[in-house]
């Protein structure tokens, strides 16, 4: 049910294109900065926002497009959630009669790749961390997660439901896929080796700093230059994961740890995949499938050196230890390898939505998904294993994460004004 609030919230507010215009009361009100007016299904060139506090227009594919602005909302709206006043961002001045079936089914189409996204990721911490408890082998288990998504790509390609990569996976690609797979293995099995030793809450706080190693590790190795509002922007972020991570009740140092390394390796990956899709022609869902592949077949050799001689001992325990802390698959007596089949479907499901969810959306309202999603799966998970967190905790992880959403603005700001810069 909270996913499901919370996906309607969020593509409330996503992005909508910007295809239609219709007589209004004059030139100047309709194309602003001397822009004539357009045709319908033509690209302005500059569509105004007024959110009350700043201007939030951007391009992304299919034309510009303009945050907070829904179909069935193209006029400042004033909410007031438990007496927090905020102004939805703004005014979509021309529409013609009538909306457009096509903008209406995109926007149902996304809300259900948001709630499954959101959905499908609590539904995954949960399980992880319950399989963690019986199964504590953090390299073994993500390998396992990888490696069952993997080949559900490859039957999924082979039945042609989901359509396979022109001309198949070749050499070079799986060579150009090694380093981003290498930190996509690594972020998950650090994901999972924090799971394992803290709790669910801690580790989504501690993750939201991510924004902030991205932004140092860039500006330190790879000589990006950053605006003074970005960086200004990383205060909250990390004193709120500094406060939040140091006021857990149940602290962990090696769980803060494991998760600060996700951070790192999931930053890296994230530079590392921009070119990637360029230099291989993958996106989407055929990316994730390939990644995964990838990553598998690297993590399999390291895994069992780890953890290998602690497997037949590890299998034949878990049964007994679920049946004894009486963990079910959604109420229904299962074995230990379905429980573990079903995590791994949902650990690739949710990444898989959330790539769908990326093709229809522009990167910051992807990245104010995401920030959201936080919110749904700490909720979730203080719901189902009742673990307790302190009042400062509580304002410090809301801090750390309301500081990624102005993270992603900032970003997205800077990002225009570059490219407005080389425009010109």
């Amino acid at each position: 049910v909270l996913a499901l609030v919370m996906a309607a919230i969020v593509s409330s507010v996503r992005v909508v294109p910007f295809t239609r215009t219709a007589s209004v009361r004059s030139s100047q009100t309709r194309c602003h900065a001397g822009v004539t007016p357009c045709a319908v299904g033509a690209n302005p060139q500059k569509v105004s926002a007024n959110t009350g506090a700043a201007s939030i227009a951007f391009r992304a594919s299919g034309g510009p497009v303009l945050l907070g602005t829904s179909l069935a909302s193209r006029t400042p709206v004033t909410t007031h959630p438990r007496g927090i006043v905020t102004r939805a961002a703004a005014v979509v001045e021309a529409v013609s009669s009538g909306d457009d079936p096509k903008d209406a089914g995109k926007t149902m189409r996304v809300a259900g790749y948001i709630f499954g996204w959101y959905f499908l990721n609590a539904v995954f911490a949960i399980m992880n961390k319950k399989t963690l408890s019986v199964f504590p082998y953090p390299w073994v288990l993500s390998w396992i997660q990888i490696a069952v998504g993997a080949v559900f790509m490859c039957i999924m390609w082979k039945l042609k439901i989901f359509k396979p990569p022109v001309g198949g996976f070749t050499k070079k690609m799986f060579k150009a896929l090694i380093p981003t797979s290498a930190l996509h293995l690594v972020a998950h099995v650090s994901a999972c080796a924090a799971y394992n030793v803290g709790s669910v809450s801690f580790m989504q706080v501690v993750k939201a700093g991510e924004p902030a190693c991205s932004v140092i590790l860039l500006s330190l190795f790879f000589g990006r230059k950053y605006s003074k509002l970005v960086w200004l922007t990383l205060i909250p972020i990390v004193g709120g994961v500094a406060v939040g991570s140091t006021s857990e009740l149940n602290f962990s140092m090696a769980a803060f740890a494991c998760a600060m390394t996700s951070n790192i390796a999931s930053a890296l990956r994230g530079v590392t995949s921009k070119d990637l899709q360029e230099e291989t022609g993958l996106s989407g869902i055929n990316l994730y499938g390939g990644i995964a592949i990838v990553s598998g077949i690297m993590q399999l050799p390291m895994s069992l050196i780890a953890e290998g001689a602690l497997m037949p001992a590890a299998f034949a325990n878990a049964p007994a230890l679920m049946a004894q802390k009486g963990i079910t698959l959604f109420g229904l007596q299962a074995g230990f390898i379905a429980y573990l089949i079903a995590g791994s479907m949902f650990y690739h499901l949710y990444n898989q939505t959330s790539y769908q969810a990326l093709g229809e959306l522009s990167p910051l309202s992807h990245s104010v998904a995401n920030t959201v999603k936080r919110v749904v799966i700490i909720l979730a998970s203080v719901a189902v294993f009742k673990n307790p967190i302190s009042p400062l905790g509580g304002i410090s992880a809301a801090v750390a994460i309301f500081g990624t959403f102005l993270y992603t603005i900032a970003a997205q700001k800077q990002k225009k004004e570059e490219a407005a810069a080389k425009a010109a």
